[in-house]
């Protein structure tokens, strides 16, 4: 199987030798088709990493922005009507979840009208809870 980047020499191979030598060493049985394709396989995966990690040339992509900013540190606490907020809306979801679908605009104009917690209390009061 083989090991490691080619040398600088084999590199400047032009493509019908390449082929012609990778004929010999299978025809050899030096290497086989299958560790051929797997060689192959494993190129095109590291290029798609490459592409992932934006290592293709293109300059930082939003995902390396991301992963920069995660390194960097902590999130900032957030408030207490932040975190009111989010338990409120958490609580609307569930119970929306629950709701036919043909029904659920009508708690979403509830909660646009009258706020979260009015929608909260009719679709309860719809659902018996």
């Amino acid at each position: 199987m083989p090991r490691g980047r080619p040398s600088t020499s084999l590199s400047r191979l032009l493509p019908a030798q390449a082929q012609q030598i990778l004929q010999d060493l299978i025809k050899d049985a030096r290497i086989t088709v299958a560790e051929v394709g797997r060689y192959l396989q494993i190129q095109r995966l590291e290029e798609q990493l490459r592409s992932l990690r934006g290592g293709g040339g293109f300059g930082r992509r939003p995902v390396a922005r991301v992963a920069a900013a995660a390194r960097r540190g902590r999130r900032k606490a957030i408030t207490a009507e932040q975190a009111a907020s989010r338990k409120l809306q958490g609580k609307y979801l569930s119970l929306v979840r629950q709701i036919p679908a043909t029904r659920r605009s009508q708690y979403a104009k509830i909660a646009k009208d009258r706020g979260r917690e009015a929608a909260i209390r009719e679709m309860q009061d719809a659902l018996k809870k």
